[in-house]
Parts: C-alpha cells; structure tokens; sequence
C-alpha cells in the first residue's frame, strides 16, 4: 500500500519528510510507503489533485491520497472556481472534484474513501511556531520569544499568518540571509519533537497525522 501526499511546493515537502521521519520509517517497516508531492503552488494543487487522486485510485483501489494545501492565501480566490474562507469549504471544493471525476474513471465504492483534504492552518510555518527550541536553535537565540504569536498556534490571523511571523523573526534575529523556507524550515523541523508539534496544532496537522498513523497499524 501507498499514501501519496500531495503538497504545494518543494519546501513543504522537505519539512514535512524532516518532521515525519520517525512515522515514514515506521510505514516503510510495515510495507507502507509514504510519498509527499509537491504540485507547484497552490493554484496547481487546487486545479489538478483531485483528478491525480481519482485517475490514481482507479488504478491502485488500495491506495491512499491526500491532499494538504495551505489555507493562506485565500483572498486571491476570491469570485473564482477556487474560493473559499475555511478549511471546510477547501474539503468540499476538492472533495466535490474528486467525486466527480471518480464517477467517471471508475474508482470502485470501497477506495472513495481513501481520498482527504486536511490543511496547513495557515501554512507550513505554523509548525515551526510549534517547535520553538528548535526555532529558537536556528535564530541563534535564548530569547523566550513571547508575544510574537497567538496560541494555540494555529489560532494565527489570517492576514498575518505565520510565514510573515517567521519571516520578521529571521529578520531581526539573523538579518541577511533572510528565511529561506526551503533551507530553515526542514532544519527546524528536522530537531523538532513531533508529539509536541502535533499536540500545538490540534485542529489541523493533528488529525492528519493521527489518519497517517492510522493507517501502519
């Protein structure tokens, strides 16, 4: 069996695989192999997923897919296809795709459920608010760096999620160069605790890991 997990970019898919290797391992121990893929942006994960999903799941039932956008930005889907203001209206738009065209590729009855939306509340920096030592490790900092963020961390305003947090703290903390996302955020995660990260992110990131691990045992 395999889970594919579909991301928007490439520094998604680095983090996620630095914070998941513990579970990855594990899957792989009991023939389950976990893949994350990056579908460019998020415009390309909105357009394209739900078809990968179903044209996948017609041909491989016993598989799993997963789609894990960010919910930041959302203004900039305004009046289209795509909009939505909430993880649920970004499940019921993907989902709704899925189901129509699995009707029309045939995926059988038993493997329809095997496609979900989670998301990234409201993107993939969230997790690095939920790892602060790791954080703070990677501005050279003791600070305790209270205030910065809201808590729980997923509780960020939308309008200042948290990549912009993270981005004023490399910012003053480190200057030049700035936050690389695909360098910084898999090196923090990599010396994160997942357990503490998903116990900070109880709305979102932690039902998705629960149905990854869900699915190894």
């Amino acid at each position: 069996m395999r889970v594919l997990v579909y991301v928007e970019g490439p520094s998604d898919r680095a983090a996620l695989e630095a914070l998941l290797a513990p579970l990855i391992r594990t899957d792989q121990e009991r023939g389950v192999g976990v893949r994350f893929l990056a579908a460019g942006d998020k415009g390309a994960l909105l357009r394209d997923v739900a078809r990968h999903a179903a044209d996948h799941l017609s041909e491989h039932p016993n598989d799993w897919v997963f789609a894990l956008p960010d919910l930041y930005p959302m203004a900039p889907y305004d009046g289209t296809e795509n909009a939505h203001r909430s993880h649920s209206e970004l499940q019921r738009l993907l989902q709704g795709r899925f189901t129509n065209r699995a009707s029309r590729v045939g995926v059988p009855d038993a493997a329809l459920e095997h496609f979900a939306v989670y998301c990234l509340k409201h993107d993939l920096e969230v997790l690095l608010l939920a790892a602060p030592d790791a954080l703070r490790g990677r501005l050279n900092t003791t600070d305790a760096l209270r205030g910065r963020w809201h808590h729980p961390v997923e509780d960020q305003n939308g309008d200042h999620p948290p990549k912009r947090i993270v981005e004023a703290l490399f910012a003053s903390y480190r200057g030049k160069p700035a936050y690389i996302d695909t360098v910084d955020a898999p090196w923090i995660l990599r010396r994160a605790n997942l357990d503490s990260v998903i116990s900070a992110c109880p709305q979102q990131f932690a039902p998705f890991v629960t149905r990854l691990r869900e699915l190894v045992t």
